[in-house]
């Protein structure tokens, strides 16, 4: 069943709260940099998620059915910006009590979210690809609120520290939540071409990797070895859709016909594959010097090189590629 690629007035005001939340989150970046309040660099990572890629990401979605508990969200953007606040005013804080209180706002958002992911499952199955890939998409990104909130509580869930916790938080947000969302609209703009048989089993490390990925943390170096692999190969297997789709659209749409916000959307698009295959590089590295236990690169290399290609290059341009992209002319698929 093919997954709607009609999109209109939602996606024009998602362009809208992108711009108005990435100001946002770069005034509280600059002000952190001015040591004006104090946010580190993961936290920083993770507050664009609910500033600008999870409002952003979710009108690449379709509304299932009517009892979709974030459709009010959807429609009443401002509601994000709110808990987004909170959310931000939460790392302002010491962990505990009251930093879990202000963070709570995202988890409640996180949870509807995912209410709707298991209605999508539940009513499309394996029926459609695509709605498989948006309803894990939703699915996951109830399990980074609850990381998010164990962090700001100031608890070590199965004897974790900072900042492996709130990394785990920003893992299924962007990881989890983000690619899987990107994996079912690449695959629904490929899925009348050659590419569709092997990029719907590539994809599968795409939307199974971060799940694993956060088991094996659990179970041995060797398994988190096997987890990044299958992530790496899935999500370089959606840089080269998203590339497809992106330079296809250059080169086979005349320039002419081609508005300057839909060109800028396939440049975004290619560029944005480009960031998440060095970030995967990278992660593979790191991996690789985990599993024999001589460490190739360290967790802050890995925050500063990994973490802002992948959340920055790869979710804030993706996001924006896609959205303009999916509005335009070269809408539905390649």
């Amino acid at each position: 069943m093919p997954t709607p690629t009609k999109f209109g007035a939602e996606e024009t005001a998602a362009s809208r709260g992108f711009l108005l939340g990435a100001a946002i989150w770069s005034a509280l970046t600059i002000a952190s940099y001015f040591n004006w309040f104090h946010l580190d660099l993961v936290e920083l990572l993770f507050l664009l998620a609910p500033w600008v890629i999870v409002p952003t990401a979710l009108t690449l979605t379709p509304t299932c059915t009517k009892s979709y508990p974030i459709g009010i969200f959807r429609t009443q953007r401002w509601l994000f910006f709110v808990a987004a606040a909170l959310c931000t005013a939460s790392f302002l804080r010491p962990a505990g009590i009251t930093a879990a209180f202000l963070a709570s706002s995202w988890l409640i958002f996180c949870l509807c979210i995912a209410w709707g992911g298991l209605s999508r499952l539940i009513k499309f199955r394996a029926q459609s690809f695509p709605q498989f890939c948006f309803a894990i998409a939703e699915c996951y990104i109830a399990v980074g609120g609850v990381w998010l909130m164990m962090s700001r509580a100031g608890l070590h869930p199965a004897g974790f520290q900072e900042p492996i916790v709130l990394l785990t938080a920003v893992h299924f947000h962007f990881a989890g939540f983000l690619s899987s969302i990107f994996a079912g609209r690449t695959y629904c703009n490929l899925q009348t071409t050659g590419w569709a048989k092997p990029l719907r089993v590539l994809l599968l490390g795409t939307i199974f990797g971060p799940g694993f990925l956060g088991i094996a943390f659990l179970v041995s170096p060797k398994l988190k070895l096997i987890a990044v692999i299958l992530i790496v190969i899935g999500q370089c297997a959606l840089a080269a859709g998203m590339a497809r789709i992106g330079v296809n659209a250059i080169l086979g749409t005349p320039i002419s016909r081609l508005a300057g916000s839909n060109l800028l959307s396939a440049i975004f698009l290619i560029t944005a594959s480009a960031c998440v295959v060095a970030a995967m590089i990278y992660a593979a590295t790191w991996a690789l010097g985990e599993y024999p236990l001589q460490p190739m690169t360290d967790l802050a290399h890995m925050e500063r090189i990994h973490g802002v290609l992948n959340s920055i290059g790869f979710g804030g341009l993706g996001v924006l590629g896609w959205i303009n992209f999916c509005r335009g002319d070269l809408q539905g698929p390649t």
